[in-house]
């Protein structure tokens, strides 16, 4: 091998790295939390004012955009969450960053089976198993669902109340795709990022 081609691979070797240490997953992905049956007062999120972003890395770029939450709601009791579920809606997936063919061909590619097979599984679903107070904001625990696939992750959210309602939540979740069998690696020269972070922004009616 050629001293050129040697750098080139050690390069693109370093980069991968650097990608996917930038951002660890709040949790690794674990077998599936027991959920608490739902107690309290059923909030329905407001899908069109809620907002999921999702970040997606690789060598040479970033890439971003939305996706829309087909349903979801939260149950509260005397001030905190007792349960909640979500349903992500996969065939909405769109991107933010690119325009004309190039942001028609990643989209496309996103939902083929080299990701996430949206013909086959159309939603993920997240259902929350615990939420509990921290030194900043809350803990939250629950399942996500990607590709028939069930795993357990945690990350931190800020959660406002009006009284003992939920009106909004923030969150970021830093997910590995690799275990939910999002394993497509990229161009060799352009490897893509393990990891893939979810910026939620959920709203209440």
């Amino acid at each position: 091998m050629k001293q050129s081609q040697i750098l080139t691979t050690a390069l693109v070797a370093f980069s991968a790295l650097v990608l996917n240490c930038g951002q660890k997953p709040a949790q690794l992905a674990g077998d599936a939390y027991p959920v608490a049956k739902a107690s309290g007062t059923n909030f329905n999120l407001d899908v069109n004012q809620s907002k999921i972003e999702w970040i997606g890395a690789k060598v040479s770029m970033k890439h971003n955009g939305l996706v829309n939450l087909k349903s979801g709601n939260l149950s509260a009791k005397g001030g905190e969450i007792t349960s909640g579920k979500f349903i992500i809606d996969l065939p909405s997936l769109v991107n933010s960053d690119l325009e004309g063919t190039w942001k028609a061909k990643l989209e496309g590619h996103l939902k083929s089976e080299d990701f996430f097979n949206v013909e086959k599984f159309p939603e993920a679903i997240f259902e929350i198993a615990s939420v509990t107070k921290a030194d900043k904001g809350y803990d939250v625990r629950g399942n996500l669902t990607i590709k028939g696939i069930t795993k357990g992750i945690s990350f931190p959210a800020e959660i406002q109340f009006e009284g003992e309602k939920p009106v909004s939540a923030k969150a970021k979740a830093v997910i590995n795709r690799k275990d939910w069998g999002i394993v497509y690696p990229g161009m060799p020269d352009d490897l893509i990022s393990d990891t893939v972070e979810f910026n939620l922004n959920l709203v209440t009616q």
